[in-house]
């Protein structure tokens, strides 16, 4: 099956809209009922941000991975969270932070991947990579700056070169995908299938 049909629902269109939310610290509880470590490590504005958001849906974690995808992750990645990725994307100077989030809908997970990049009045632009992904969650990390050569969702060959880290998007046993400043804004190249 092509990757068009079978990722039908990855779509390549970027989204961006900023919301001012104040950052002053909030205990939030999200889908389980408390804040847990992978949420822990967001900025407690952004937190909320999201949480109003995306009600219902949860921080991406380790038990929420495949079972290979849990052993993969685990072996490179001990301790860290899988639904949140802390990137220098934007600028060499800040960081923003690649995040996961998923909801549980029958046997399977609703995911949608975001940017999110705090402004000069520290509020937070949430930018959508990924929406709808009806699958296994995946996984976020970033890469160094560089080239990444890949495929476009055409299927065409495709070199994406950027002079800040980059966000891996990982679906254990079948994808991978990354997402890049260029001069054309934010773009992403598969870099399997």
């Amino acid at each position: 099956m092509s990757r068009l049909m079978s990722h039908a629902c990855l779509c390549g269109v970027v989204v961006a809209a900023t919301i001012t939310v104040p950052l002053a610290p909030l205990n939030i509880t999200w889908a389980k009922g408390k804040v847990d470590s992978c949420e822990a490590s967001l900025p407690p504005g952004l937190r909320t941000l999201l949480h109003h958001s995306y009600l219902g849906y949860q921080v991406v974690r380790l038990s929420m991975l495949t079972d290979v995808g849990q052993k993969l992750y685990s072996r490179d990645r001990k301790g860290e969270c899988p639904g949140v990725a802390r990137v220098r994307f934007f600028a060499k100077d800040t960081f923003d932070y690649a995040i996961i989030l998923s909801k549980k809908e029958g046997p399977s997970y609703r995911s949608n991947v975001l940017l999110a990049k705090e402004t000069a009045a520290h509020s937070w632009k949430l930018i959508t990579l990924e929406a709808d992904i009806q699958d296994a969650p995946p996984a976020v990390l970033t890469l160094p700056p560089g080239k990444y050569t890949g495929e476009s969702e055409e299927e065409r060959p495709l070199t994406l070169e950027s002079p800040n880290e980059v966000v891996l998007l990982i679906g254990y046993e079948s994808w991978s995908i990354v997402y890049a400043t260029t001069a054309n804004g934010v773009e992403k190249v598969w870099l399997s299938d």
